[in-house]
């Protein structure tokens, strides 16, 4: 797992010779200059002022260094044993905690501190719980927050800040915990090197921001480690979050309603899905198992409620014989919060065909005409990204110009896609239900 060099011995062997390690070769970390110099000035300039110049100059060299910073960077994770290690298991960290109901506590002071409570803002955003814990403040009190299911995330540049070096003894020895620090060798940071359970995330600069900017200001340092975070949260999300209609989308959209990314995901407008009934949400006839079958005997047409035929039932396969009633359905019909009923897997009966019934209950629900059951191939697919309104003014124009396509009683299927033919349909609304909206 470790490779044994320090931080400025992999940046000696980058400079001096980078075959001498044996990722170097893959990395490009050196600018080119002739490349930057040709390309385009927008909007072109018609003077050459001198002062601007020089303002320009300075800005365009931040830019150009922290870019070969993160260039440097996302090789170092493409290539380097020790980098990779580390971040699958900070991602499994993560995910375990949050699985389990734990957080993740990302400790840090000063401008570490800063990039920690972005950090903070962007897990939460993602379904991640966490919280920030200022390293003096744990010392006297925030320590409670600290639970058993916790991972902790320390970020330090230097791997040797003393107000986080005073917390270490007294983090729970158990807990994982992430140091992300410029070190790419466990041995050579006390974060790492005393702690059993350490992960090491390396966020490493290609050149002291002292001899890049003339200042030794948090800078290209604050950029890998806030680009380092943005990759734990996302990766981490996409690993926890991975169902149907439960993406790290979804539950992004669902956490930030406000704003311009609210009103882009979703607020102020209502979508399909924000309407339909997921078909999880459906229950299924009483006397049906999820697979199709039948768990106990039908009632006979000729029997009454109390009245059963004596008949043994095993797995028995749900076919024309042994139909599901109306009145079974009409009875889970009521008991349903939605008014919808599954009589297999495929195939349901929408509120609006169960309120039209007519006649003889007792009979078997295939036996109507026109039919009860909607089966998913007879559905209408549809993006449930779609906007309602939009959806509706379709429907209204397709009925106008007598289509045909939107007929009473049609039934939407909802799919998380783009409502092509291999996409599932999770959830339903009928036409006329989504027109009354």
């Amino acid at each position: 797992m470790d490779n044994g060099r320090s931080n400025s011995d992999f940046f000696r062997h980058l400079r001096d010779g980078r075959n001498n390690l044996p990722f170097a070769q893959h990395l490009s970390c050196l600018p080119n200059t002739e490349a930057i110099s040709s390309l385009p000035i927008t909007p072109p300039t018609t003077y050459a002022d001198p002062e601007d110049e020089e303002v320009l100059s300075t800005a365009v060299r931040v830019l150009s260094t922290e870019a070969m910073a993160l260039s440097c960077l996302s090789q170092l994770y493409a290539t380097n044993p020790v980098a990779r290690d580390g971040f699958v298991r900070a991602v499994e960290a993560i995910s375990t905690a949050v699985v389990k109901g734990g957080k993740v506590i990302i400790i840090g002071v000063g401008k570490s501190g800063k990039i920690g409570e972005k950090m903070v803002a962007t897990m939460n955003s993602l379904g991640l719980l966490s919280v920030f814990m200022h390293p003096i403040e744990a010392l006297h009190g925030d320590l409670g927050m600290v639970k058993p299911k916790d991972v902790l995330l320390l970020i330090t540049f230097s791997g040797n800040t003393p107000e986080l070096i005073s917390l270490l003894p007294h983090l729970p020895g158990h807990l994982p915990l992430i140091a992300l620090t410029s070190h790419i060798s466990y041995h050579t940071s006390p974060l790492t090197r005393e702690r059993k359970k350490a992960i090491l995330l390396p966020a490493p600069i290609h050149e002291a921001e002292e001899t890049s900017f003339g200042i030794s200001a948090p800078t290209t340092s604050t950029t890998v480690a806030l680009a380092l975070g943005d990759a734990l949260a996302v990766v981490s999300a996409r690993h926890v979050y991975t169902g149907d209609g439960e993406k790290p989308k979804d539950v992004f959209k669902r956490n930030h309603p406000g704003g311009a990314i609210g009103l882009g995901t979703g607020k102020g407008v209502v979508r399909v899905s924000d309407l339909a009934v997921r078909l999880e949400d459906i229950p299924v006839v009483d006397g049906i198992l999820e697979d199709g079958l039948l768990d106990s005997p039908p009632i006979s047409s000729t029997s009454s409620e109390s009245d059963l035929e004596i008949t043994e039932w095993t797995d028995t396969p749900l076919s024309a014989t042994h139909s599901v009633r109306v009145i079974d359905c009409l009875l889970a019909g009521v008991g349903s919060k939605t008014g919808w009923v599954r009589v297999s897997n495929d195939q349901v009966i929408p509120p609006g065909r169960l309120k039209s019934i007519r006649g003889d209950v007792q009979g078997g629900v295939y036996e109507f005409e026109p039919s009860l059951v909607v089966a998913k191939s007879e559905m209408i697919r549809v993006s449930g990204q779609a906007n309602a309104e939009d959806m509706k003014k379709w429907v209204m124009a397709s009925r106008e110009e007598e289509r045909g396509v939107f007929p009473a009683g049609a039934v939407l299927g909802v799919c998380v896609g783009d409502a092509g033919k291999g996409e599932e349909v999770i959830a339903v609304i009928e036409v006329d239900e989504l027109m009354r909206v």
